[in-house]
């Protein structure tokens, strides 16, 4: 599959989460990014796959200004999928939709313990049917075990559609309330879960980072477009040893 295809899968289905089809623009160039996509999204992917999306506007819920905004044309089944939902279930195939009690991967920080009381909390809420985060479950009571199940399945897909598995706190938490989540409970989904997530605090960004996908500090299935950054960032910081190294060099005479 081309990076361009693959870009294309991407933004679908973060415009099919929470069956809301249609995202600001000014929110989709937050997380490009992050997702992956091109700079020039209007002049690449809207032009190259007009079958998939099209130019529209939404009115802002709080001022009701109306913004410029991206739509899918029609809603993609076969994506309609999240990365739990894809994985093999019983040693069946990977796309088989078997069961809807699925449980999150959970990996604790080394030395983290579980109070037995908070333990069978987890252990009776992982047993919740699953929710798909493409599916519209906002008639759920807020306050809810399950609302917070489905809503940290959106997180979970959120994270996983990013090419790099993380994403700065900000960006989850305005993505969350456009899809309907008070910052509040986004807050707490976050902190309260730390076998799924966990919160880095580098270069003064808070970022969010699905725990799953690391071993360590390293990102276990790379994206090619992260190989390409990865050797992007290594270049510029070798450049940059090289040009300190030739100005603390004695000069020659």
């Amino acid at each position: 599959m081309s990076n361009k295809y693959n870009a294309t899968e991407r933004l679908a289905k973060l415009l099919m989460l929470a069956g809301v089809t249609k995202l600001p623009m000014h929110l989709i160039n937050r997380l490009k990014w992050d997702l992956g996509l091109p700079h020039n999204i209007v002049g690449t992917l809207l032009a190259d796959f007009p079958d998939y999306f099209e130019a529209c506007e939404v009115g802002d819920a709080v001022t009701g200004k109306v913004e410029i905004a991206l739509g899918l044309v029609c809603w993609r089944k076969e994506l309609a999928f999240s990365q739990l939902e894809r994985r093999p279930i019983m040693g069946c195939a990977p796309n088989a939709k078997l069961s809807k009690h699925i449980g999150f991967p959970m990996n604790f920080p080394k030395g983290f313990d579980l109070e037995k009381r908070v333990k069978d909390w987890v252990e009776e809420w992982q047993a919740l049917p699953y929710i798909s985060p493409y599916e519209n479950a906002t008639h759920l009571s807020p306050n809810s075990d399950q609302a917070e199940k489905w809503m940290l399945a959106m997180l979970h897909e959120v994270l996983w559609l990013m090419i790099s598995k993380k994403t700065e706190r900000e960006n989850l938490f305005v993505l969350g309330e456009y899809l309907g989540f008070e910052r509040s409970r986004l807050k707490k989904a976050v902190v309260h879960h730390p076998g799924i997530f966990y919160v880095s605090n580098k270069i003064r960004t808070q970022t969010v980072v699905l725990r799953e996908a690391y071993r360590k500090d390293f990102l276990i299935e790379k994206h090619p477009l992260m190989g390409m950054r990865y050797r992007y960032v290594h270049l510029m910081n070798k450049m940059q040893r090289r040009d300190e190294a030739t100005l603390v060099s004695p000069s020659g005479g």
